[in-house]
């Protein structure tokens, strides 16, 4: 009784994300009563593993007490307050801790509330360090081919899976799509392990004929997520580190999927052995727990 009762209120009021909701006609919603470690526990009674981490965030398991108790601490002292000219010791504190294990270089942080929302501040911070630094004519973004950074606009943009963004194309900014990139069906016979990276000529290609006219190119280092959990090889970050350089783009490094260990790294960019100029992270952040996102960047471009 109470099951059905839950999921009849659920189609009554949710329009639930990243679904079609006439789905829900043929699968109703499976609703959530309580949860611990890896296991969730609906309203129907039956227990479930939580395999996808509750869309990749929940690293620490669920109702992690550790966590649960920093929580009520927290919110005993303070909640919130504006984070313009003014600051608190926990945003401080977190920066302080983040910068030890970060990729060298990155020491300035910009606090967001999700993974979109991070990714477009990186891509207006790219795009004013370039204009604060005489070159205005840098407005454009580079990405991988089957890339996926989110559902905003401007995210969107910078992602090159049309299920997600093909109707809204019209309001879509005008970036530059790299192809080739697919290690699983690679069009050069090649495998992963066994390759030259051929397919990094598109990039060279790009870089060429779009490179003085690119603010950033952004990357899902070494896992494309939504594509598939489409693993491809470093050495393609490494030329791409170095192509930025040659041509004063600045690379920006999407860790909100893959950051916090979840390739074997801290930062799946480590595989690399480079470091980004401007790194986005969220999920792992703070294991679900709360939104929150951070757009992380060096003094360069801070200072500009």
């Amino acid at each position: 009784m109470e099951q059905n009762y839950w999921e009849a209120e659920d189609k009554k009021y949710i329009w639930h994300p990243a679904m079609q909701m006439k789905d829900n006609e043929v699968f109703p919603p499976v609703v959530i009563d309580h949860a611990k470690g890896s296991y969730l526990y609906g309203t129907d009674g039956k227990e479930y593993l939580d395999i996808i981490s509750s869309w990749w965030c929940n690293l620490l398991g669920h109702c992690n007490e550790e966590i649960n108790e920093a929580l009520k601490k927290q919110v005993d002292e303070l909640e919130h307050v504006i984070f313009t000219n003014f600051s608190h010791k926990p945003a401080i504190k977190l920066a302080q801790e983040l910068e030890k294990v970060l990729p060298e270089g990155l020491s300035r942080f910009t606090f967001h509330d999700n993974g979109s929302s991070c990714v477009e501040a990186a891509l207006k911070m790219a795009f004013q360090y370039h204009y604060q630094t005489g070159h205005p004519e840098r407005t454009r973004f580079m990405c991988l081919p089957e890339s996926y950074h989110g559902e905003t606009i401007g995210a969107l943009s910078v992602g090159s899976m049309d299920f997600y963004a093909k109707i809204f194309h019209p309001m879509l900014m005008d970036n530059i799509h790299f192809d080739g990139l697919d290690c699983y069906r690679c069009p050069y016979g090649k495998t992963r392990n066994h390759c030259g990276v051929e397919c990094f000529e598109s990039a060279e290609k790009a870089f060429k004929q779009y490179g003085k006219e690119t603010a950033a190119v952004i990357v899902e280092p070494i896992l494309q997520g939504a594509a598939g959990m489409r693993i491809y090889p470093a050495e393609y970050l490494k030329k791409l580190r170095k192509l930025c350089d040659e041509y004063g783009v600045l690379m920006i490094d999407d860790e909100i999927a893959a950051g916090f260990g979840r390739t074997g790294k801290l930062f799946a960019i480590e595989h690399a052995g480079i470091s980004p100029d401007i790194l986005c992270t969220s999920k792992g952040l703070t294991a679900g727990y709360m939104p929150m996102s951070l757009a992380i960047t060096t003094d360069k471009v801070y200072d500009a």
